[in-house]
C-alpha cells in the first residue's frame, strides 16, 4: 500500500532499476530508502493534520483539519492489540499515534495493557514502544499532548516529557507547590509553544479493576469506585499556570477559591475559558493570565439559570461523566454533555447567552458549515445542524449515535458509533452512511491524523467484524469494481495442465472443508473399534495449520506460513510442499486429481494433487496491494474463505471488508478461465460502500453459493450459474448491523445459518457474544439424524422433518439477527433416540459407526476414577450414544474443525503449533 514502509533497502541491479516515484510511493512520510549509494527520504505531504490533544486541540472541538483523510477509503493496516482496557485517551503527531490505557479490565484479555502508554507507527501499526502509567490515575481527561519530538503526559506527580521516537523519559516538569497548589496535573493545553496546566491537590486513586468476566458486554455500575461516586471526584483544581516547557519556568499563575472543573476548560487564540458549576464562567488572557471578563450568578443570572445544576449523568446513552462538556470558537462557547441538561451557546466576548436548545443529549462537532449536534439513539431525537451564532436549525438529519461513543469530524464527514459498526455522516449530502466492520471506541472515537483514520481497540465484542487498531486511508480514484481480464490475472504453470497424474478416488473421501460442499462433516467410512496412533508429524517450524482433507492415500493441509503440504496417509511422510505468498486459512479442496487453495496473497492456486506441480494460478485481487494484518503481510483482497469446486467449476472470493470491495469468481476448474465474476457485492449500497465482506468459508446449496459475509450481509448468496448477488440491498440503508458475523456456515433444514467466531478475531481469546457462537450442525445418514449443538450437546433422532429443523433456526422477521440470540434451541417434536454431552468440543466428524469429537480438555477416567484432563478425540457409538472406552490422546489442543476421515477409516487431526496426528487400524 502507499505510505507504508519505514525503510527500503536495495542493492545491485535492483537498486538501479527501481524508479524513485515507486520507492517514494511505498515509503511512509519520514521513511528512508537506501539504494546502492543513493538515499531518499520521503517528506510529509501538505494537508496532513495532527491530533495533538485528546479532543484534537485545546478548543475541545473534535474536528480534524486533515485534508487527505477523505472517502472513499481503503484499509491501511489492521493491528493488535485486539482488546484494551478502559478508560482511554489517544493523540497523534508526526506520523505516530499514542494511546493511554487505564485501570479497568473486564475479561482477562484486556489485562495485559492495564495502565499502559503505547506508541504506534501511524502508517503501518507497528508498536514502537510501551511505558507503564501510574495506576489509579483516571486518565480520561486532557492531560496528554503530542508534538513531533515530545509527548507530554501529566499525572499525580508531574508532567512527563517523553521522547516520541524511543519512549525514553527526557525530564519532568514540577512547578513549585506553593504556586501550583499541589503536584496533580488535572488539565493541559499547548498553544504557541507555551504549556498551560491546571494543577492542584491529589485526587482519589481507584484500584486496578480485574473483573474476569465470562459473559458478553460489561456493567456500567461497578465500573470503578470513582465512577460510582455521587459526585465527580476527578479533574478539579484551583491553580492555572502558564509554563515555558523548555526552561520549566512558570510565566504566570491564576488562582480560584472554588476549584475549576477541567471538563469545562478550553482555549483558543490566546484566550482561556474556565467554568465552575453554579460559581463562575470566566475568560483569561493567555499571554498574562489576567481576567478579561467574569460571569457569576450575581452578574450573569440568565446564564446560570439557563445552565442549571450539574446532572452528573453517566451511562451508555449519554457518555462518561468525565467527558468534556465545553467547547469554544473565536465567537462562542458551547455547553453540552452528560453533565448539562441542554445545549447552550454563550458569547466569548462577555459570557452572555446567545441561544439554547432544550434537547439534553447532543454531542457536538463544530465545522465551517455549522454546529452539528449528534443525538442519542434511545430517545428518537434527530441530529441537528445549527447556525453556530444564532442557533437557527439549518438541517434536521435522521441519524443518531449509538450509545456513549464520541463523534469526531474529518474533512468530509463526522464519524461515530452505529448500532453495529460506525456511522459516516457525509457532510456534503447530509446523509448517514454505514461503515460496518468496526465500532468507534467509547471515550475518544475515531482519530483523524497523518492523512488517515484510526479506530481503536476496546473492551467490547459489540457486533464487530474487525477488532483492534484499524486504520483506513484515502482510496482516491481507485476502481473498486474493476473487471478481471484473464490475460492479466491468469498464469499457467509448467507442463501440460490437461495431463494430470491420477489418484485413487472413493465416494468416502474427505476432499474439502468439513467433508463436502454442504459442510456436513459426514463420511461413510468405518472407524476401527480400537484405533491406535499410526503416526505423528511434528514440524520443525511453528505455524497454524488448516483443518486437513484426505483422499487418494494422501492428506493435505495449508497453513499460516503459506505452505501447502501433502503427506502420505499411511506413513505420515511428506510427499510434497508448495509455496504461496500468504497465509492459508481454510483447507485445500481436491477435485479430479487437482488441488485448489486460496491464499492471503490474493491468488487462487491449482496444483497436481499427486506431485504438487503448479497447474495455474489466478489473481483474484484487483491489484497487487499488500498491507499488514495482525502481524502478517497480505493482500488487501486475500482469498481467505477457501475454494469450492462443483461440476467442474471452482468458486472463490477475495477481500477482507466491504468498503475495500469484494470480488467473487467462478473459474473453470481445469483451466482457470473465468466463467463469471461479481465485483460489486462489497458495495451493495453503492453510496456507503456497504455490503458483503469475506469473513469465512463458502457452502453450495440448491444452485446457490453462500459466503460468510460479515456484519452487513451474512450469509451472502450468489446465483451459482450467473454470479448475481441475491441479497436485498435495502436493509443496508439502515445504520446498523442486521447480520450475524461469524465465519462458519451450516445447512439446517432449508436454510443456511451463520455462526462461529469472527474470522479476524483474536485467536487466543473468546468472543463473548452468544449470538455469533451458536452452532447447529445437522447430519443425516442411514435413517438417523444427529445434531451437534453449540459445541456442547449431541442429540440423535430417527429422522427429523425439514419443517422442524427450520423452526430451530427461525427468527422473528422484524428483528435483526444480532439481537435475537435465541436461535439454536432444538424444537423437535419427536423424542430423541439418545442425548450426549459434548461440552467443549471443537470439531465433529460423523463416520458410519461412530461420531468423533475433538476436545482440548477431555476428562480421562479409569475404573470410575478421574485421571485429570488431557487433549483427545472421543468416539461415541452412533446407535446407542454411549461413549466408547477407547479414545485418541493428543499431544496438543486440536484446532477448530481440525478433523478429517479418509476412505480407509484413518482419522487425521491438526493441532496448535502445526502438528498433525493420524489414528487408525494398525496394518
Amino acid at each position: 500500500a502507499d505510505n507504508l514502509v519505514d525503510v527500503l533497502v536495495a542493492t545491485g541491479e535492483v537498486a538501479e532499476k527501481l524508479e524513485a516515484g515507486e520507492v517514494l510511493r511505498v515509503l511512509r512520510p519520514g521513511g528512508t530508502a537506501l539504494l546502492a549509494g543513493r538515499e531518499l527520504t520521503k517528506p510529509f505531504p501538505e494537508g496532513v493534520d495532527e491530533w495533538s490533544h485528546p479532543y484534537h486541540g485545546p478548543d475541545n472541538n473534535p474536528q480534524s483539519e486533515d485534508q487527505l483523510a477523505r472517502a472513499p477509503y481503503l484499509t491501511q493496516f489492521l493491528a493488535e492489540p485486539y482488546y484494551a482496557p478502559l478508560t482511554q485517551v489517544g493523540v497523534a503527531s508526526a506520523g505516530r499515534v499514542f494511546k493511554a490505557f487505564g485501570n479497568i479490565a473486564f475479561p482477562t484479555r484486556e489485562e495485559a495493557l492495564l495502565n499502559s502508554l503505547v506508541a504506534f507507527n501511524g502508517y503501518n501499526g507497528t508498536m514502537l514502544w510501551r511505558r507503564r502509567l501510574s495506576p489509579g490515575v483516571m486518565l480520561h481527561r486532557n492531560t496528554m499532548i503530542a508534538t513531533p519530538e515530545i509527548l507530554y503526559v501529566g499525572d499525580h506527580q508531574s508532567c512527563k516529557r517523553i521522547d516520541t521516537i524511543s519512549g525514553r523519559l527526557i525530564d519532568e516538569i514540577i512547578p513549585p507547590e506553593d504556586v501550583a497548589g499541589g503536584t496533580f496535573w488535572k488539565w493541559m493545553a499547548m498553544e504557541d509553544g507555551i504549556l498551560y496546566a491546571l494543577v492542584g491537590e491529589q485526587e482519589q486513586k481507584d484500584p486496578v479493576v480485574r473483573q474476569r468476566r465470562q459473559s458478553h458486554g460489561w456493567p456500567w455500575d461497578p465500573v470503578s469506585p470513582g465512577f460510582n461516586r455521587s459526585e465527580n471526584p476527578w479533574g478539579f483544581g484551583r491553580n492555572l499556570l502558564a509554563i515555558d516547557p523548555e526552561s520549566k519556568r512558570v510565566l504566570w499563575s491564576h488562582h480560584e477559591e472554588d476549584p475549576v472543573d477541567s471538563r469545562a476548560l478550553c482555549m483558543k487564540n490566546r484566550r482561556i475559558y474556565i467554568y465552575r458549576d453554579g460559581a463562575y464562567l470566566a475568560c483569561l488572557d493567555a499571554t498574562n493570565g489576567e481576567t478579561l471578563w467574569r460571569k457569576t450568578p450575581q452578574n450573569g443570572t440568565e446564564l446560570f439559570e439557563a445552565l442549571g445544576r450539574s446532572l452528573n449523568r453517566q451511562d451508555w446513552r449519554t457518555n462518561w461523566r468525565t467527558a468534556n462538556y465545553l467547547k469554544c470558537s473565536d465567537e462562542a462557547l458551547y455547553f453540552a454533555g452528560p453533565t448539562i441538561g441542554k445545549l447552550l451557546a454563550a458569547s466569548t466576548e462577555d459570557g452572555s447567552v446567545l441561544w439554547e436548545h432544550p434537547y439534553d443529549n447532543f454531542q457536538l462537532v463544530l465545522r465551517e458549515d455549522g454546529l452539528y449536534g449528534i443525538s442519542g439513539e434511545v430517545d428518537g431525537h434527530n441530529s441537528l445542524r445549527f447556525d453556530p451564532l444564532t442557533g437557527e436549525i439549518l438541517a434536521e438529519i435522521e441519524t443518531h449515535r449509538r450509545g456513549c461513543t464520541r463523534p469526531n469530524g474529518s474533512v468530509d464527514a463526522i464519524l461515530y458509533r452505529a448500532r453495529g459498526g460506525s456511522v459516516r455522516l457525509d457532510v456534503k449530502s447530509q446523509a448517514p452512511q454505514w461503515i460496518s466492520p468496526m465500532r468507534a471506541q467509547c471515550q475518544d472515537g475515531v482519530t483523524i491524523a497523518n492523512g488517515l483514520l484510526y479506530w481503536w481497540p476496546s473492551v467490547c465484542d459489540c457486533q464487530n467484524t474487525l477488532y483492534g487498531l484499524t486504520c483506513l486511508g484515502p482510496a482516491g480514484d481507485f476502481d473498486f469494481s474493476q473487471e478481471a481480464r484473464e490475460s492479466e490475472r491468469l498464469e499457467m504453470g509448467s507442463g501440460d495442465i490437461s495431463q494430470v497424474a491420477a489418484l485413487p478416488e472413493s465416494p468416502n473421501d474427505w476432499p474439502t472443508f468439513r467433508a463436502d460442499n454442504l459442510g456436513s462433516a459426514t463420511v461413510d467410512a468405518e472407524i476401527a473399534e480400537n484405533p491406535t496412533r499410526l503416526w505423528w508429524h511434528n514440524w520443525s517450524t511453528s505455524f497454524t495449520p488448516t483443518p486437513p482433507v484426505a483422499a487418494g492415500g494422501l492428506v493435505f493441509l495449508g497453513g499460516s506460513d503459506g505452505i501447502v503440504r501433502a503427506l502420505d496417509a499411511q506413513q505420515g511422510t511428506v510427499r510434497w510442499k508448495a509455496y504461496t505468498g500468504g497465509a492459508i486459512r481454510f483447507p485445500p479442496t481436491l477435485w479430479k486429481n487437482r488441488l485448489y487453495v486460496g491464499s492471503a496473497d490474493g491468488y487462487v492456486y491449482s496444483y497436481e494433487a499427486a506431485t504438487g506441480r503448479l497447474l495455474w494460478r489466478f489473481r483474484a485481487a484487483p491489484i497487487h496491494r499488500k498491507i499488514p494484518v495482525y502481524n502478517s503481510f497480505m493482500s488487501t483482497w486475500p482469498v481467505a474463505g477457501g475454494v469450492l469446486v462443483q461440476d467442474g467449476v471452482a468458486y472463490a472470493a477475495a477481500g477482507i471488508v466491504n468498503y475495500d470491495g469484494v470480488h467473487v469468481y467462478a473459474l473453470d476448474a481445469e483451466t482457470g478461465r473465468i466463467r463469471w465474476q461479481n465485483n460489486s457485492s462489497g458495495h451493495l449500497n453503492q453510496e456507503a460502500r456497504t455490503g458483503v465482506s469475506v469473513q469465512g468459508h463458502m457452502l453450495i446449496l440448491d444452485g446457490k453459493l453462500y459466503l460468510a459475509g460479515g456484519t452487513s450481509v451474512s450469509p451472502a448468496v450468489y446465483d451459482l450459474a450467473t454470479g448475481e448477488c441475491l441479497n436485498d440491498p435495502a436493509p443496508l440503508d439502515l445504520v446498523g448491523s442486521m447480520s450475524v458475523r461469524g465465519q462458519e456456515l451450516f445447512k439446517v433444514g432449508d436454510q443456511v445459518i451463520v455462526s462461529g467466531k469472527p474470522l479476524y478475531a483474536d485467536p487466543e481469546h473468546p468472543v463473548y457474544d452468544p449470538s455469533v457462537l451458536r452452532k447447529i450442525l445437522h447430519t443425516s445418514a442411514h435413517g438417523r439424524d444427529v445434531v451437534w449443538l453449540d459445541s456442547r450437546k449431541l442429540v440423535c433422532y430417527r429422522e427429523i422433518a425439514t419443517e422442524a429443523l427450520n423452526r430451530c433456526v427461525a427468527k422473528p422477521p422484524t428483528e435483526p439477527a444480532w439481537v435475537i440470540g435465541g436461535w439454536g434451541k432444538l424444537d423437535i417434536p419427536q423424542r430423541p433416540l439418545w442425548k450426549q454431552d459434548c461440552e467443549g468440543s471443537v470439531a465433529f466428524a460423523r463416520a458410519r459407526n461412530v461420531l468423533l469429537l475433538a476436545k482440548p480438555h477431555l476428562e480421562q477416567v479409569a475404573d470410575g476414577v478421574s485421571l485429570g484432563q488431557s487433549h483427545g478425540i472421543e468416539m461415541i457409538d452412533i446407535k446407542t450414544g454411549e461413549r466408547l472406552e477407547n479414545w485418541m490422546p493428543l499431544q496438543e489442543p486440536p484446532l477448530p474443525w481440525g478433523l478429517a476421515v479418509d476412505s480407509a477409516g484413518r482419522v487425521f487431526v491438526t493441532m496448535k503449533g502445526g502438528n498433525i496426528m493420524c489414528f487408525g487400524q494398525e496394518g
